[in-house]
């Protein structure tokens, strides 16, 4: 039977995640305390706070834990058809193993050039830590932190669901210190206090709450929103509900008060649920003036047109201002998969849109993906991630995906499932849950190698590497995440706007210092026309030139003679003069498109680009024509070029970098 409830749920779980290892010293966001503790004060959850700042670490102990009701879902996860799936009695690998994930995310080369995430500290939030203490060795640091915050202060371990996101992360990052929590609702502010007073720099989530509401007043937005604003970085499933999510508007076309939810006078959106299993249904809606009835049908007729069973209906008073939220469960007690339903009433109030989604079901009959993204992954702040397959790189179909309620696009990246923990491999461990500590890890390797990032700009940064950068969409966000380029050991340029490109210019040889003494990126001096042959002949490979080029002004041991040998005898340059090359002038963008143009061959046909201070008859306006066309510039505004002003370090690497990528 169905039974209704108007209880705060704990999340459901949607994968796994990891980090870890010893601990170097980093730039911190000092103040992040004040800001969250007096949140709590003003929630009036500051109970027993004092007792865990007393003692914040809480090491891991053999006995097993009693558990709360975070522990509902049990040892399951989503698999493809959106159904749960118990993985049963299997032995657990006797050595450690690394998830296939990791090279689709390019982390092997950052591991080969040293960066591993130290110095950063990942929390796994999570429903169950089954197996901690038993995973083969090196799957997990040595100095892993665990702390509960619930009734017994005990780590739940009812679900291995926790210690495979733990695992994921250490793959990606095992310089990274880990931290393994569970906590329950009433305790969850204090949990979050205590990341930032512990300097935890990374949260990876992979929960999701099933009640609503979805437009970012959920009761969880204000807690975790301030722990990103004192600048801790949030990594959140998006959840596997594309497949199992409607959304609707209470139109009643034959007005006998139920809710129609597809053309033809359907009302009732069915699904399937496996023998033994218990499922979940989950209403939300927006008018808090509307009082909405959540009702469930046995939709097994005998015989087959026979009327649907009405089993259960909530019974909740909305429209006053009350939690505009209802929630049914229903248990498979008939030895078979059968097949169930669900149907709204509309008791009073005006129209509105809602939005309904089962849990531990087949896809629903009429199911619509888009906004599919629950709480709290629906955070427009957070990094939410969703899941690909590790060999496919295809979207997963039960992927939930945006925009979220607010407009944001979500997810912002997508990460790989389907992959191996020491205790599982393959469709065991499918779902989003995976996706995303893979990306926390990939946060926790960014953090380690510039630590001084803000969320916001960590988010950037991903995005701005991802593999559809370019063309974003509400499927995959920004694309697969990826590492990008190594980088430098320069941390001058850190939140410089061409930091990837002057990092992929240190890293690639192109350039190799400045040549001011008291600078060391110097990315916005002036490109020299000696600098610019140097970079241009390191890009296109040190090709040599049969002869010396014909300019007095190139002394015959200068160090970028043979730059500017060969890119007289490639016609790339013309000289300033018959016989001189200027070598330390410097370098205009006109003349910088025209010198990229005709290192390219002189690309013809390119449309006008039409800016407007390029007049007509310019020497390099058939450059920049193509320069624009080919997505090398995008000029200095959107109507102009500024052809007259002189190239940056900075430009110049962006220029080449687009070139690189175009190539």
């Amino acid at each position: 039977m169905g039974n209704a409830a108007d209880v705060r749920r704990m999340p459901r779980v949607y994968g796994a995640a990891d980090p870890c290892s010893p601990r170097t010293g980093r730039p911190r966001y000092r103040g992040r305390v004040r800001r969250t503790l007096a949140l709590i004060v003003r929630t009036g959850v500051v109970a027993a706070l004092a007792l865990a700042l007393a003692a914040p670490v809480l090491t891991a102990t053999p006995s097993p834990a009693t558990g709360n009701e975070t522990q509902a879902s049990g040892n399951r996860e989503a698999t493809a058809n959106g159904a749960a799936k118990d993985r049963g009695a299997t032995s657990r690998r006797a050595t450690a193993t690394i998830s296939e994930g990791v090279g689709l995310l390019g982390v092997p080369a950052w591991h080969t050039a040293g960066h591993f995430g130290a110095g950063v500290t990942v929390a796994i939030m999570d429903i169950g830590f089954k197996g901690l203490d038993d995973v083969p060795a090196d799957e997990l640091p040595a100095g892993l932190v665990t702390i509960a915050f619930d009734g017994d202060g005990i780590l739940d371990r009812l679900t291995d669901h926790g210690t495979q996101m733990a695992e994921i992360i250490h793959d990606v990052a095992p310089g990274a210190d880990l931290v393994a929590m569970t906590f329950s609702d009433d305790r969850f502010a204090e949990a979050v206090a205590w990341l930032e007073l512990a300097d935890v720099d990374v949260v990876s989530f992979s929960m999701e709450w099933t009640d609503g509401p979805l437009g970012g007043t959920h009761w969880t937005a204000p807690i975790i929103q301030a722990s990103i604003d004192a600048g801790v970085t949030w990594v959140m499933a998006a959840g596997n509900s594309a497949q199992t999510h409607y959304n609707g508007t209470t139109v009643d076309v034959d007005g006998d008060g139920w809710v129609e939810v597809a053309s033809r006078g359907i009302e009732q959106n069915d699904f399937m649920v496996k023998a033994g299993d218990k499922a979940e249904v989950s209403l939300s809606w927006k008018d808090p003036a509307t009082d909405l009835d959540l009702c469930l049908f046995d939709m097994q007729v005998d015989p087959p047109a026979g009327p649907v069973t009405l089993m259960a209906c909530t019974e909740n008073f909305q429209g006053s201002g009350q939690p505009t939220t209802e929630t049914l469960t229903v248990s498979n007690s008939t030895g078979a998969t059968h097949s169930y339903g669900f149907g709204l009433i509309r008791r009073s109030g005006p129209d509105t849109t809602y939005e309904a989604r089962t849990w531990n079901t087949s896809p629903l009959s009429y199911a619509n993906p888009a906004a599919s993204i629950g709480v709290p992954g629906n955070m427009t702040d957070a990094i939410t991630v969703g899941a690909v397959g590790w060999d496919s790189v295809q979207l997963q179909s039960y992927s939930a995906w945006g925009p979220n309620h607010m407009g944001a696009r979500k997810p912002e990246v997508v990460g790989p499932d389907e992959i191996t923990t020491s205790g599982w491999a393959g469709s065991h461990n499918t779902g989003t849950s995976y996706a995303a500590p893979h990306v926390a890890g990939l946060v926790a390797l960014m953090l380690g190698a510039a630590p001084v990032m803000t969320p916001g700009q960590v988010k950037q940064r991903l995005t701005e590497r991802a593999t559809q950068a370019d063309t974003p969409d509400f499927k995959y966000g920004w694309g697969v995440a990826r590492l990008g380029q190594l980088p430098s050991s320069i941390t001058a340029i850190r939140g410089h706007w061409a930091e990837t490109d002057i990092d992929w210019a240190f890293t690639t040889s192109i350039t190799d210092g400045c040549p001011t003494a008291d600078r060391f990126a110097c990315p916005d001096l002036e490109v020299t026309r000696d600098e610019m042959a140097g970079f241009l002949w390191r890009f296109g490979g040190l090709p040599a030139a049969a002869s010396p080029a014909p300019f007095e002004d190139v002394p015959v041991d200068a160090p970028y003679g043979p730059a500017v040998d060969w890119l007289a005898e490639a016609e790339i340059t013309l000289g300033c003069a018959a016989t001189g090359f200027c070598p330390s002038g410097t370098v205009t963008r006109a003349e910088m498109a025209a010198f990229l143009w005709r290192f390219m061959g002189s690309p013809v046909g390119s449309p006008a680009a039409g800016f407007h201070d390029v007049p007509a008859g310019s020497f390099a306006g058939e450059a920049i024509d193509w320069l624009l066309d080919s997505g090398t510039t995008v000029g200095c505004t959107e109507a102009a070029f500024c052809p007259e002003e002189s190239t940056t370090r900075a430009e110049m690497f962006t220029f080449l970098r687009r070139l690189e990528d175009a190539a």
